[in-house]
């Protein structure tokens, strides 16, 4: 009755003197406040004896159990009150009530947002309701519903009179923009179309853009990011690049594969039944189950009918392929129930021009068999770290793992890009050509109908970038666009070209150079050689037009030695130069009607290149000189050419390598004098 009475305090007094803990008195006075409906004593208490006794560890455990009880009881009771004094309009008792359990439960929201209603209707021109109405929305995950509260907050600091809550203003701020700015930057590296994989729709950028606001991340990271001190530049650009991930198809084109016009306007599952049509589903469903949202195939994604979207997505192929998080190969002619080492090394996939470049730019890589089992059955994400699928296609593509791991998109190693290509087949004739548009990042006017012109234009552009002379280094069929260019890609079936003099080991050049040194009668004509190649230009193709340089062999006499027969369709020649001796050449051309002929020497930059290593940096001129002498003195393929015009001249396409050499009875003036830049048509 003492304590019903209000005699508390004289209750904690005299349970000192029966030495009582007072946790124990505290409890009890707690409990009996409750139990009374006295509740604002009771938790008045309840913080005396937390700030009194917060070191005491006596029944510790007990005391942590009854405290969550007690705060649980009073904060659901105080809740009740609130709720009562807010539905008879009683506001100010409501918050009080609210505050008095926000006390016991700081991250109860529900209480928050109760209270922040009540603080509304009782001050609705004032920021803070509806600044404690956003914090507590954004609790609870009603993020959109936490936007409007904070838009609302924003507008009452803006319409305040007092200047000083004005300038409160100016302490928020909109993560809209620069969310948007970065979803701008992501898909700008995108594909300009993808399928979304959820709904199966064709979305073009601007639909792209839009489905990352439709995201309730996207109102969660502007409902949270409120200041600029909160704003998360690493968070906003993880979920946005995690959102837009994207994966591509890989594939061999079937009959009727669905284009862009069958799916602009309907969905991918919507498509009727057909191979060609359950493909392009499939993958789709099978990159929705790898939790990606975006997909990619050539077949729909690209409106082949525009020609300048045509043209992008050959110059971009590459680079979409290297952004993708995962390539599917789809292997048409591959079973699941029939498969086995060596399926993939001889899969029609593996022979056909476009996929060359998907595999070599696409990071991560997954084989499927055309029924859609993993092939092989492997159950590792990245197809490319097993160790079956590197040595297949290392016998397929003839070329390294550790080699193919690092060709980048541009003019560099282009030889050795040429010669993975060598190998593979187009359907059409100028694809040859455009398929490698991304590997060699080139971006030049598509023209189907212009036939092997395809391949002569891309060559141009190479040879002209690069100046790699090699790509000159061939035997076969003669293209239409340049003389000194080929028909088509098949030339190239040779990783190191014949035709360019071998390298010599570093103790068989320093025998050479001692040799020339003592029997040379005058080195400074060396010098004057090496000084004279060193101002050479690279070779050069315009308006299909080649400049090239070289050291050039004039021939005294050419002896046709066999004629075209019923097994051949080439003509044998005896051809003598000064320089070079007698040359044995095979050609599909009839030369007896034409008069002047000429071999050139075209690989100069690669000897001189030779002597620029940082090994060699240091020798003086008259000993680069002579090992450059040493060199041309190798074996080298020739180019024949025969003059068209005073000053324009064609190259004549050989079966077999004109393998000479140069004659160690040739002067050196000779060869000064042999050296010339000359156009060939």
């Amino acid at each position: 009755m003492m304590l019903l009475g209000g005699f508390a305090h004289e209750a904690l007094s005299a349970a000192a003197k029966f030495k009582l803990p007072r946790v124990v008195v505290y409890r009890a006075i707690c409990d009996i406040l409750e139990g009374d409906g006295r509740l604002t004593e009771a938790i008045e208490f309840f913080r005396q004896m937390r700030n009194e006794l917060q070191e005491d560890a006596v029944m510790e455990d007990a005391r942590a159990q009854w405290e969550l009880e007690f705060r649980g009881r009073c904060v659901e009771k105080l809740e009740k009150l609130g709720d009562t004094a807010r539905d008879s309009r009683k506001h100010s008792q409501a918050i009080e009530y609210y505050s008095n359990a926000l006390s016991l439960d700081p991250t109860n929201n529900d209480i928050h947002l109760k209270r922040s209603n009540e603080v509304i209707e009782v001050n609705p021109s004032s920021h803070t309701g509806y600044q404690e109405k956003h914090d507590a929305l954004n609790g609870m995950g009603r993020h959109s519903e936490g936007l409007e509260a904070f838009r609302a907050m924003l507008s009452k600091l803006e319409q305040s009179p007092d200047p000083q809550i004005r300038e409160l203003r100016h302490q928020y701020f909109d993560a809209t923009t620069t969310i948007q700015k970065v979803v701008e930057l992501t898909i700008r590296h995108l594909p300009r179309v993808l399928i979304d994989t959820v709904t199966g729709r064709l979305y073009d950028k601007t639909q792209q853009a839009a489905a990352f606001e439709e995201l309730p991340i996207y109102d969660e990271l502007r409902s949270s990011m409120t200041t600029r001190a909160r704003l998360d530049h690493a968070r906003i650009r993880k979920e946005v690049k995690r959102f837009y991930r994207y994966v591509m198809l890989s594939h061999r084109w079937r009959p009727n594969e669905p284009t862009f016009q069958m799916v602009e306007n309907t969905s991918i599952y919507a498509l009727p039944a057909s191979p060609a049509n359950s493909k392009v589903q499939r993958f789709c469903e099978l990159v929705r189950s790898l939790d990606f949202q975006w997909a990619w195939s050539d077949t729909c994604c690209v409106n082949q009918l525009d020609k300048g979207v045509q043209q992008e997505s050959l110059v971009a192929m590459f680079r979409w392929y290297r952004g993708s998080s995962l390539t599917v190969v789809h292997l048409l002619g591959v079973w699941s129930e029939s498969q086995v080492f060596g399926c993939l090394w001889k899969s029609v996939w593996n022979t056909r021009g476009w996929t060359y470049q998907e595999y070599v730019a696409s990071v991560v890589v997954q084989f499927y068999t055309e029924d859609w089992k993993p092939y092989l059955g492997l159950d590792i994400f990245n197809h490319k770290e097993s160790s079956t699928i590197l040595s297949e296609m290392e016998q397929a593509m003839n070329f390294t793992t550790q080699e193919l791991a690092t060709i980048q998109p541009g003019l560099d190693r282009a030889r050795e890009k040429l010669y993975l290509a060598s190998i593979r087949q187009t359907t059409r004739e100028e694809d040859t050509a455009y398929s490698l548009f991304g590997i060699f990042n080139v971006a030049i006017p598509v023209i189907y109908g212009e036939g092997d012109r395809a391949v002569g234009r891309l060559l141009e552009h190479i040879l002209t970038g690069s100046g790699d002379v090699t790509i000159l280094a061939w035997t076969g069929r003669v293209g239409s666009y340049n003389s000194c260019l080929p028909f088509d890609l098949t030339v190239y079936n040779q990783l190191v070209p014949l035709h360019v003099p071998r390298p010599i080991e570093t103790a068989e050049m320093d025998t050479m150079v001692a040799a020339l040194r003592s029997s040379l009668p005058d080195l400074s004509l060396a010098v004057t050689l090496l000084d004279h190649l060193n101002k050479l230009p690279s070779p050069s193709v315009a308006a299909s037009r080649l400049r090239l340089a070289g050291i050039v062999f004039p021939i005294t006499e050419l002896v046709q030695t066999s004629e075209p027969d019923a097994n051949s369709d080439l003509h044998g020649y005896r051809a003598t130069t000064a320089a070079l001796g007698d040359v044995e050449i095979k050609t599909t051309d009839d030369l007896s009607e034409i008069e002047d002929y000429f071999l050139i020497h075209p690989w100069i930059s690669p000897l001189l290149d030779q002597d620029f290593s940082r090994r060699t940096a240091g020798l003086d001129d008259t000993t680069r000189a002579l090992r450059l002498v040493a060199r041309l003195r190798q074996p080298f393929g020739a180019l024949l050419l025969t003059p068209l015009s005073r000053v324009q001249y064609r190259r004549v396409a050989t079966d077999s390598l004109i393998m000479v050499r140069v004659r160690e009875e040739t002067s050196l003036t000779e060869l000064v004098d042999g050296i010339h830049t000359i156009d060939i048509q």
